[in-house]
C-alpha cells in the first residue's frame, strides 16, 4: 500500500482500494466497503474475447471454445483475463489443447502463486479449515461445520469468518462455498504432502487414491478424512487397511463391500457417513466419544453395540433410514446431547425404548414410514423438540399423553398412521403451526381437543374417515319368521345350536344336521349384515378459537350439507381452504365474510349446484368435475378482485 493515509490527499479525492482482505480496510478507517462480485456469463465473454482477440468479437468457429474457457473461470475476473491474453493469436488447434490441459491439470498456474502466497499467511488452525472445506465440506451448511469441528481446536466460528473475510470462501444460503481455483489450489497442497503415496496425504478424495489406499492396505496415521462417493459399482475393500488410520476424522463412503468384516475404525471420529454400509454391527472396540453425526442410510446394521453408545455426549445427529434390519436403540442416556434422530423406513422397529425421554436437546424425531412400530413410551415431555414425523407408522394405534413441556413442538405429522385418538393432554402442545392428519381412518370420532391448540396454523384432515366401534354386541338384528317376530344374534344363535347338539343323542347324525345349521347361521348372518362404511364426517360445531388457522385441508372428508361450521367466518386468518371431493350440495353463505381467503378447492364436489357470493379478497377458485354445478365447466375458474365473477382458464 503506497498511501499511508488519508491526509496525503486533497479534498474532493476518490480514492479506490482493491484487496482480498476486508481487515485491512477495517484498519485504515475504510466505511464504504463493495463486494466485488462475480462476473455473469455476458459479461464474462465479453471480457474474455477482448483479452483474446482485441476486439469486442470473436468468428463463430471460436465461439463455443470460448464460452467453455469462460465455464472453466467461473466468473472470476483476473482468471479470465489471464486465459484471454494467453490464448491471443494463438490458432483454434492450439486453444483445444490448452483447454485439454487445463481440464486435467489440478491447478491454474495463472492464479497458483498469488493464492499460494494468500494461504501461507494464514494460521495453521486457517489452513488446516481451509483444506477441510476444500476437499470436504464445500457446499454444506454452515452452522453443520461448526458443530462438527467445534472440538476439534481449530476455532470453525472464527476461522470461517477470517477465511470469508480474506476472500477464499463466500457464505451463500447458509452454506459454504470455495472457488474452484480455491479448492485446486488446495488440492496440489495436499497432493505434495506425498505426491507417490496416497496414503501419507492428510485428506483423501479422489477416487482412485481412496480405492488404492483401502483395497491395498495402504493406510497410514497421517490420513484425516476420506471421501468415496461417486462409485458406479460395489468394490471389495480391505479392512485392515483402517487399522493404521489412528487420526481419521472424517469419513464419507458408499458402495463397498467388507468380505472380511471390520474390526477397527479410528475413535477420532467426527462424523461417519456410511451409506450402504454392508455388515450388522459396528466394531467392538468402537468408541468415538467425540463423534457428531452417525449417518448410516440403507444399511445392515441392527443395533448400535451398547458399550458404543455409552458415551457419546458430542453426538447430535443418528440418521439410520432405509436400516430395514434396524430393531432397536436400547439405551438412549449415552447420547444426552441428541438433538436429531431420524429412523425413517427402518421396518423392523417396533418400540421406541422409554430411555428417549432423556434426550432433552432433541430438535427432530423422525419415525416415518416404519411400519411395524407399534409402541411409544407412555408419556413425551421434550422440552427441545420441534417436529415430530409419525407419518406411515401403520401400526401405531395410540399416541402418547403430551407432558407440560412439549410447548416448542411446532410440526406434527400423523398422516397415514393407525392412531385411534388424541389425549386430552394434547392441549399442551400450545406452539404447534402444523398438524397433519390425512388418511387417518381408525378415529371413531372428530378429536375435538385440536380446537383447544389455538397456535395452528395448517390443519390437514384430508382423507380423514371416522369409523363406528364394531363389536359383537352390534350384530344384533330382528328377522321375521312367518309371523313370528325373533331378535337374535349371531353368538346367540351358534350357543342354541351348541346346546341343541348337547341335548340330542350323539350321534353322527345329530353331527352332521349342527355343523350344517352353524355354517348355515354364518353365511345368512354374513349375508344380512351390511358393510361398514365411513360415517358423515362431523366437525366441531364451532372454529372459533382457531383465529390463526391459515391452512384447512378438509378434501375427501365424505362432508354433506350442514357438517361445515356454523361460524366459519371465525377464521379470521384463513388464505387457503380445501373442500375438494366432498358431498355437500351447497355452501354455507358465510363463506363470503372470510375476510383473507384467496384459494378455494371445489374440485370432484359431483353435488354441489351453486358456488355462494365470495369474498373479494378471493384469488383462485378451482371447480373442476363437478357435474351438478349451474354453468358448469371443466375447466378451472379464477376470481378477480373487483370484477363481476369468474374468469374461466
Amino acid at each position: 500500500m503506497l498511501a499511508g493515509n488519508r491526509e496525503w490527499f486533497g479534498p474532493g479525492s476518490r480514492i479506490i482500494i482493491t484487496t482480498t482482505n476486508r481487515y485491512l480496510l477495517a484498519r485504515h478507517g475504510v466505511q464504504d466497503v463493495c463486494l466485488a462480485k462475480q462476473l455473469n456469463e455476458s459479461d464474462a465473454l465479453q471480457l474474455f474475447i477482448w483479452k483474446a482477440f482485441g476486439k469486442p468479437n470473436c468468428g463463430k468457429e471460436f465461439l463455443d471454445l470460448s464460452k467453455d474457457f469462460v465455464n472453466y473461470a467461473k466468473g472470476l475476473p483476473s482468471t479470465i483475463k489471464n486465459l484471454g491474453c494467453s490464448l491471443y493469436g494463438k490458432s483454434i488447434e492450439q486453444w483445444i489443447v490448452e483447454l485439454d490441459n487445463l481440464k486435467a491439470e489440478a491447478v491454474d498456474r495463472n492464479s497458483e502463486d498469488a493464492d499460494r502466497f494468500n494461504f501461507d499467511g494464514l494460521w495453521d488452525t486457517e489452513k488446516e479449515l481451509f483444506l477441510d472445506i476444500g476437499c470436504f465440506f464445500n457446499g454444506e451448511d454452515k452452522d453443520r461445520v461448526v458443530d462438527i469441528l467445534d472440538n476439534s481446536s481449530c476455532f470453525p466460528n472464527i476461522g470461517i469468518e477470517v477465511l470469508k473475510e480474506k476472500s477464499f470462501i463466500t457464505i451463500a444460503g447458509k452454506k459454504l462455498w470455495m472457488h474452484d481455483s480455491l479448492r485446486k489450489v488446495g488440492w496440489e497442497i495436499v497432493s505434495n504432502e506425498s505426491p507417490m503415496e496416497a496414503g501419507r496425504r492428510s485428506r483423501l478424495w479422489l477416487c482412485e487414491d481412496v480405492l488404492n489406499v483401502l483395497k491395498n492396505n495402504k493406510g497410514t496415521n497421517v490420513v484425516e478424512s476420506i471421501v468415496l462417493d461417486s462409485l458406479l459399482q460395489k468394490e471389495e475393500l480391505n479392512a485392515e487397511a483402517f487399522l493404521e488410520m489412528k487420526r481419521l476424522r472424517l469419513l464419507k463412503i458408499c458402495n463397498v463391500l467388507l468380505p472380511h468384516g471390520l474390526d477397527y475404525l479410528s475413535n477420532e471420529l467426527l462424523v461417519i457417513e456410511w451409506h450402504g454400509y454392508p455388515l450388522t454391527s459396528l466394531p467392538r472396540s468402537f468408541q468415538p466419544n467425540n463423534l457428531v453425526e452417525l449417518i448410516m442410510r440403507c444399511s445392515h446394521i441392527k443395533q448400535l453395540p451398547k458399550g458404543f453408545v455409552s458415551n457419546l455426549y458430542s453426538l447430535k445427529l443418528i440418521d439410520l433410514s432405509d436400516c430395514q434390519n434396524f430393531n432397536e436403540i436400547s439405551i438412549f442416556n449415552g447420547f444426552p446431547n441428541l438433538e436429531r434422530l431420524i429412523l425413517q423406513r427402518c421396518t423392523s422397529l417396533c418400540k421406541i425404548d422409554p430411555s428417549i425421554r432423556a434426550l432433552n436437546r432433541l430438535i427432530l424425531l423422525d419415525l416415518e414410514g416404519c411400519k411395524c412400530l407399534y409402541s411409544l413410551p407412555p408419556e413425551i415431555n421434550f422440552e427441545s423438540l420441534e417436529t415430530l414425523i409419525l407419518s406411515g407408522c401403520s401400526a401405531l394405534k395410540k399416541f402418547p399423553e403430551i407432558g407440560q413441556n412439549m410447548t416448542r413442538l411446532s410440526k406434527l405429522y400423523l398422516d397415514g398412521s393407525a392412531v385411534e385418538k388424541l389425549p386430552l393432554s394434547f392441549k399442551h402442545l400450545s406452539g404447534l403451526t402444523l398438524l397433519i392428519l390425512r388418511d387417518c381412518k381408525n378415529f371413531s370420532a372428530f378429536p375435538d381437543i385440536i380446537c383447544s391448540v389455538t397456535s395452528l396454523q395448517t390443519l390437514n384432515l384430508s382423507g380423514f374417515e371416522c369409523r363406528p366401534t364394531r363389536s359383537w354386541h352390534s350384530l344384533g338384528r330382528s328377522y321375521s319368521l312367518s309371523s313370528v317376530r325373533v331378535t337374535a344374534t349371531y353368538p346367540q344363535i351358534i350357543s342354541f345350536l351348541i346346546l341343541f347338539f348337547v341335548i340330542l343323542p350323539h350321534g353322527h347324525l345329530s353331527l352332521l344336521v349342527c355343523a350344517t345349521l352353524i355354517l348355515w347361521a354364518y353365511f345368512f348372518f354374513a349375508a344380512q349384515l351390511p358393510e361398514i362404511e365411513p360415517i358423515n364426517f362431523l366437525l366441531p360445531r364451532s372454529f372459533s378459537r382457531l383465529s390463526s388457522l391459515v391452512s384447512l385441508d378438509l378434501s375427501d372428508c365424505n362432508l354433506l350439507d350442514g357438517a361445515l361450521p356454523d361460524d366459519l367466518d371465525r377464521l379470521s386468518s384463513l388464505h387457503s381452504l380445501n373442500l375438494s371431493g366432498n358431498n355437500f350440495t351447497r355452501l354455507p353463505e358465510r363463506i363470503s365474510e372470510l375476510p383473507k381467503l384467496k384459494i378455494l378447492n371445489l374440485d370432484k364436489c359431483g353435488r354441489l349446484q351453486s358456488i355462494p357470493k365470495l369474498p373479494l379478497c378471493i384469488q383462485f377458485v378451482m371447480a373442476r368435475e363437478c357435474a351438478s354445478l349451474e354453468n358448469y365447466s371443466s375447466q378451472g375458474m379464477v376470481w378477480t378482485s373487483g370484477e363481476e365473477g369468474f374468469i374461466t382458464s
